[in-house]
Formats: C-alpha cells, sequence, structure tokens
C-alpha cells in the first residue's frame, strides 16, 4: 500500500495546487506593479526603473512573506492582522484607512472558544 491515505493524498495535491496558483499570482502582481510604477501615466515623472522596481517587488516580497499568514486560519492569524493593520494606520490616513475584517470581508476572524 502506498503512503498515507487517500484522504491523505487529496489533501497534498490540493495544497499543492493551492501553492501553485499563489506564486502564480504572486508573480502575476510583480508584473503588474512593475508596468503601473514604470507607467508615467501613473506615477508622472517619478516613474521607477528597474533598480528602484527590483528594490520595491523585493520589499514586497519580504512583506508578504512575514505577514501571509494573516490570511490563513492559524492561532497567529489574529496577531498578524493587527500587526497588519498597526503598521497601515501609520501610512493611512484615518479617514481613509479600513480595518482588515472590511478589506477581506471573505476571510473568517479567528474564534476562541472553549471546548
Amino acid at each position: 500500500m502506498g503512503k498515507g491515505t487517500f484522504i491523505d493524498r487529496v489533501r497534498a495535491a490540493k495544497l499543492a495546487q493551492q501553492k501553485a496558483g499563489e506564486e502564480i499570482m504572486r508573480q502575476f502582481m510583480a508584473d503588474m506593479y512593475t508596468l503601473a510604477l514604470n507607467d508615467p501615466e501613473i506615477m508622472g515623472k517619478d516613474v521607477l526603473g528597474y533598480k528602484r522596481l527590483r528594490r520595491v517587488l523585493e520589499g514586497a516580497i519580504k512583506y508578504h512573506d512575514l505577514f501571509h499568514d494573516a490570511l490563513m486560519l492559524r492561532s497567529e492569524a489574529d496577531y498578524l492582522r493587527a500587526k497588519l493593520d498597526e503598521r497601515l494606520r501609520k501610512i493611512i490616513p484615518p479617514e481613509a484607512f479600513a480595518p482588515f475584517e472590511e478589506r477581506y470581508p471573505k476571510i473568517e476572524p479567528e474564534r476562541y472558544e472553549k471546548k
């Protein structure tokens, strides 16, 4: 008999498919930001060239890796969501800021219940 149960193999295949989708979307978003940040109609005269774009994209990957678990159903998700909002509040004016729950309405909030 093969390793693991049928359910384990289905979960592994689903996880691999999800990871592939995430990698595709990450690259696609990098391409879209590259185009937008180099477009004079969007950025004016202050477009980003290759070197600055590279720094921005590497920084975005760093933050993606730091905050990715905020999107997952994991015990540290609520902490990461709060830290993400904390950082964004320093950048976005209060009248324009939307908390995590509003920005990501399809993500279930973490629930802590006694069993």
